[in-house]
């Protein structure tokens, strides 16, 4: 069968427009030993205050080309989970979305393909690399939507909403706004949930009714 092996990372072709890091990566494994097997009433407030500094340039500027780039941004996982640990945040929801274009190496795969697009294998692994890894979702159908159809952005390409049921939350906004708002640095959106699928499995694509180009892919993480 198809999914008895793991969908690829990041599509080559993605990574071949991959943006250079603009923070330093080794400070990544520093804040992770720092967070491991801590409570919130171990760390100060100066301790606080560098590290969601740090976080927020390296994940809040993603969607400017800056932060961690593609290649290094699971790095960030082990420390978005203690982190959630340390403030008691979701371990799971029960839905998540994304809402994305597809990328520029064929990027109207499915307006091209559909209703054939869940049997074409180029296709299925074009929609699993958006899936694939730590990125930000978030909670309500109704935000993936305006992130896919942006009306500040125009574009010919094919929009799509992802969807996850009772997915493992990496890190749950719900309690980091509450924790680096005091410090004025802004990690994740409300609503949002970081989530790390390993193994995305393509179960359904569906267009959308009323907006042209605009599909809904239901996903499970196979990981």
């Amino acid at each position: 069968m198809r999914y008895n092996r793991y969908a690829m990372p990041v599509h080559p072709k993605v990574l071949e427009k991959d943006f250079e890091n603009t923070v330093d990566i080794n400070t990544i494994p520093e804040i992770y030993n720092i967070l491991k097997g801590k409570s919130l009433s171990d760390l100060d407030d100066d301790t606080l205050k560098s590290m969601t500094k740090y976080l927020e340039k390296a994940w809040n500027s993603i969607n400017y080309k800056k932060g961690v780039n593609l290649r290094d941004r699971e790095k960030l996982a082990p420390v978005f989970q203690e982190l959630n640990r340390i403030l008691f945040g979701r371990k799971k929801v029960s839905k998540a979305y994304r809402g994305v274009r597809l990328s520029n190496f064929d990027p109207n795969a499915l307006s091209r393909t559909f209703p054939n697009s869940i049997n074409d294998p180029e296709v299925l692994e074009h929609l699993e690399g958006l899936a694939y890894g730590l990125r930000s979702w978030i909670l309500e159908k109704e935000g993936a939507e305006h992130w896919a159809n942006s009306p500040y952005i125009h574009t010919e390409k094919d929009m799509v909403i992802l969807e996850i049921k009772n997915p493992v939350v990496v890190l749950d906004s719900e309690v980091v706004i509450d924790l680096t708002s005091k410090f004025d640095h802004f990690i994740v959106d409300t609503d949002e949930v970081v989530l790390n699928i390993k193994n995305p499995k393509i179960l359904k694509i569906s267009p959308n009714k009323d907006i042209d180009r605009l599909y809904h892919v239901v996903i499970r993480d196979m990981g």
